[in-house]
This record gives structure tokens, sequence and C-alpha cells, in this order.
């Protein structure tokens, strides 16, 4: 469960695909979500394809039966900064969730808290230091789709504004590149058992 928005709410189909077991659902007018998955193990990926405007992505963590996940540019533009950390390297979000180590990182979600906060908010920050953002709250903890009354949409908003994600919520083409080259540079992730640290 979470909120989709892109600064206002985003509805559309939200897919779920976890560690075991696959899902979907509608979010709600207010972008708030819930996809019930019978049997289901996370991490999971998540997708969500509004009705128009770029298809967003975001990740779960930790393998508990309830797991809280907003889908937003920024939980997109991590997505698309891990899918280019060396060790676990894909074209696709999808074939990015698909290997083994990345649902070991995930299910660590001290380490997956780690490569966050050390590694991909000072690179968002670099392309926008105005944001506010300065934790793991913007993925893991639900918001109201209102800029007035969270500071993550506030964030959202601020994104957009300044261009450094388009009006469909896709990252720019210039934030993907640093968010690629930024990565590139990171920690590798290695072997079966995951994270080897953190730190750009």
């Amino acid at each position: 469960k979470g909120t989709a928005a892109v600064g206002a709410p985003l509805v559309g189909a939200v897919t779920a695909t976890c560690k075991t077991g696959t899902g979907s659902a509608t979010s709600n007018s207010d972008g708030t979500y819930t996809v019930a998955i019978v049997g289901g193990v996370g991490p999971c990926l998540l997708k969500i394809q509004p009705a128009t405007g770029a298809t967003l992505y975001s990740i779960t963590s930790g393998s508990g039966a309830t797991q809280t996940a907003n889908i937003t540019p920024m939980t997109n533009m991590l997505v698309t900064y891990l899918l280019n950390v060396p060790g676990m390297k894909a074209a696709t979000p999808e074939a990015w969730f698909a290997q083994p180590v990345v649902k070991t990182l995930l299910t660590d979600t001290t380490g997956l808290s780690t490569r966050i906060t050390r590694d991909f908010l000072p690179t968002l920050k670099a392309l926008l230091p105005t944001l506010s953002v300065n934790s793991t709250d913007f993925l893991f903890t639900a918001f109201v789709a209102n800029p007035a009354a969270s500071a993550t949409d506030a964030d959202l908003e601020k994104l957009k504004t300044a261009g450094v994600v388009t009006s469909t919520g896709a990252p720019s083409a210039a934030a993907a590149s640093a968010l690629a080259t930024s990565a590139a540079n990171d920690t590798p992730v290695v072997g079966a058992t995951g994270a080897t640290g953190a730190g750009s």
C-alpha cells in the first residue's frame, strides 16, 4: 500500500511483482492504493501506468506481510539509480528486479536505507538543492497528495517546476544521465549476500 502521485494524485493500474506472487489494483482518486497478494512474500517491484503520462516504478523492502511504498517521480528516480549500480545493472526495472542479488539487497532494509541516504539522496539533491527530502520517508511513508500538507508532495512539485522531471513524471534526459553516472561510481553490489557497502 502507499500513495501514487506526481504532485497531483495519480490514478492508474498498479502492479506488484514480488519475490513470491504478483497482484494488481487501481489507485484511488487521492492516489492511495492497496494491492493484496495471497501468499505473497516481499520485496516487490511496483509500477503504475496512469491513463496519461509515464509509467513510474517503486520498490518495497523486507519481507513483512504488510509493506508500504509510494510510487512517485522520486521513487522512479531511485529505481533508475539502483539499476545502474555495478553488480546489478539492467536495461529495464523488470530485468533488474529479476536478479537474485537485487532481491537480497531489497530484503535488507537497513542496507537499502543506507544506499538511499548516503548515495541516492545526495545525487538527487545535487540535481535540485532546494529539495527538503533527507530520509527514506519519501519511499516508505504514505503521504497526502497535497503540497500544502506534505513535504514529500511539495518536493514532487519542485522537481516538476525545476524541470528535473517532465510533466509526465519521468526524469529529464539530463537527470537520468546524472543518476546513471553517479550510480556507476557507487559501491558495487556483489555476491549472494547482497551489498558490500555504500558510498559514492
